[in-house]
């Protein structure tokens, strides 16, 4: 009977941590949208994580995937919106032009990040 017990509660614990796993490792990515570029343009991600969009740009601003899959609201300066990425999410994302500025491009990249020195 304790042979049984320990399996089974091993077992619990196994698919306990593979169920919530991706959920703790799941990270959030902030963007700065400026008046005409992404800070950073390039976000290094893991499926499950969170990007959040913030605008510092002096217009309103909206984020649209290349795809049209996702699209923000309208964001005032200072507004933020946020998007959960899947490996089917657009690599690629744009922002409206603001007061004569033309859209501008940010990539979402499932590599592993260059290393910094």
């Amino acid at each position: 009977m304790p042979t049984t017990f320990h399996k089974a509660a091993a077992t619990f614990a196994t698919v306990t941590l593979a169920t919530s796993g991706s959920a703790v490792l799941a990270q959030t990515h902030d963007v700065m949208v400026l008046d005409q570029a992404f800070f950073p343009a390039v976000i290094y991600v893991d499926a499950g994580d969170t990007i959040t969009f913030t605008n510092s740009s002096e217009s309103s601003r909206t984020i649209t995937a290349a795809d049209k899959s996702w699209e923000s609201e309208a964001l005032s300066q200072g507004s933020s919106f946020s998007y959960v990425v899947d490996r089917s999410s657009s690599l690629v994302f744009t922002s409206s032009a603001g007061q004569g500025d033309g859209p501008y491009e940010g990539t979402i990249s499932f590599d592993e990040p260059p290393l910094s020195e």
